[in-house]
């Protein structure tokens, strides 16, 4: 429980917006990009301001011990060589000679020989010099220098502030340059959000801002228009189609319900047999209608997809529908296939209902004949349904508009011959369900249809 609050709590405090995030970020970075760098640059500085001082003051101590020499010199206070200091002036003893010696001092003999190595000129062989001074720190003590450090800490204590001080104003820089170039960046993201926020079904022609910019938002921007485009064709065209459907259906239960209420109101005259085969036709016009508004949703979900899925042999299903089905009206049905089986991937029930509609269309609209034809090109794997009749065809300005929804050209308009106009809109939607194509092509003399689908 504990966990899951302070879960909820750390959820509380991290930034709601991206342009707070992404400042908080630049002004992260900043500080742990800077504060290392100033401390490194301060620990260098107190190194050089030490190592300075330190040399300041050896420099001062020679300088005084040089003097001291100088002074000692000018006031002949050397020892003879070879003898003792009888009086040491400083916190060394002094000695004097010509040749190198050994000198000892009563007061240091517990210290040792003090060792003193001759300084010759290597141009001119030997040549005396005096040896001014010399010291050597007894057991159990060191040479000490002693100096002040109070200028080189007022130096460090400028140098920490400056850097802090530095640290700051380039944070607060970055903070504050971030906040404005995010701000700006996202500024064309707001009026996108706006303007698709006052998007509503009723209102699907309204679109957002494209920046001039040409950048990731611009095509962010476009590709949201194109995507509002086809929603709005979409719903346009559900729209239609509901409208179309609702038409459809209220036609035959306008019919049905009118037959039934002559029949009702003169009962002891009407045909009974007849006013019950017309509702009977009626009501079959309503089932079929239903079936196909419903298997439309269904290819319009893609619900297919999760349907069977097996191979299926055209050759079969083609010889199997043509003895299955009698031509009314005294039409022939023609029927050529490959000796081959002809075999693709698909939907059994779905590629038999392409079969039928396509067969029903050619049926209505035949004089004398029906053609079916189905070929496999073996070169592009692909198998090529044709069915042909020997009608008036289709105007050639009707092509593509035939495969719309509720399509029906003025000849079919009848209840007797016309459907409703969705067979071969359904033949179409479930060619392309299994990735072929059902088009119209051009013929001297009838319709002419053809159907490919990519075989095995």
């Amino acid at each position: 429980m504990k966990r899951i609050c302070r879960l909820s709590l750390l959820r509380r405090l991290r930034p709601a917006t991206m342009r707070m995030r992404l400042t908080l970020l630049a002004m992260l970075i900043a500080v742990f990009s800077l504060a290392p760098t100033a401390l490194g640059v301060a620990i260098a500085w107190q190194a050089y301001l030490l190592q300075q001082a330190t040399s300041m003051t050896t420099s001062r101590q020679w300088l005084q011990a040089a003097d001291d020499a100088e002074r000692l010199l000018e006031e002949g206070e050397l020892p003879d060589c070879g003898s003792p200091s009888p009086k040491p002036k400083r916190h060394m003893d002094i000695s004097h000679c010509r040749t190198p010696v050994e000198v000892r001092d009563p007061a240091t003999d517990d210290v040792g020989v003090l060792s003193m190595k001759p300084w010759t000129d290597p141009y001119h062989g030997p040549t005396p010099i005096r040896q001014v001074f010399s010291h050597r720190a007894v057991d159990g003590q060191a040479p000490m220098l002693i100096g002040s450090l109070e200028t080189e800490q007022n130096r460090l204590n400028a140098m920490i502030w400056f850097l802090a001080g530095a640290t700051f104003g380039v944070t607060a820089l970055i903070t504050g340059s971030t906040w404005f170039a995010v701000g700006r960046v996202l500024q064309p993201v707001e009026a996108i959000r706006a303007e698709f926020a006052e998007l509503s079904a009723r209102h699907l022609g309204r679109r957002v801002p494209v920046p001039r910019s040409g950048n990731e938002i611009a095509r962010l921007a476009t590709t949201m228009n194109t995507t509002l485009d086809r929603l709005q064709t979409a719903v346009e065209q559900q729209r239609q189609f509901t409208a179309d459907a609702s038409h459809e259906l209220r036609t035959p239960l306008a019919c049905l319900r009118t037959e039934l209420e002559l029949a009702l109101n003169q009962p002891h005259t009407v045909d009974w047999p007849e006013v019950v085969h017309a509702a009977h036709t009626d009501t079959m016009h309503l089932q079929d209608l239903t079936e196909n508004l419903l298997l439309l949703a269904r290819l319009d979900a893609e619900d297919t997809r999760h349907g069977p899925n097996q191979v299926v042999d055209l050759t079969d299903l083609v010889r199997d529908e043509a003895t299955r089905r009698r031509p009314s009206r005294g039409l022939t049905l023609d029927v050529h296939t490959d000796p081959g089986p002809v075999t693709v991937r698909g939907h059994p029930a779905l590629l038999t209902r392409v079969l039928g509609n396509l067969l029903d269309n050619a049926e209505r609209h035949a004089n004398s004949t029906v053609t079916v034809r189905l070929t496999h090109h073996k070169t592009n794997r692909q198998a090529v349904l044709d069915v042909l009749d020997d009608g008036p065809g289709v105007p050639l300005a009707d092509h593509e508009r035939i495969f719309e929804r509720f399509t029906r050209l003025d000849d079919a308009r009848t209840r007797d011959t016309g459907g409703a106009g969705l067979g071969l809109a359904i033949a179409q939607r479930i060619a392309s369900t299994h990735q072929g194509t059902l088009t119209l092509t051009p013929s001297a003399r009838g319709a002419h249809f053809t159907l490919s689908l990519p075989t095995q």
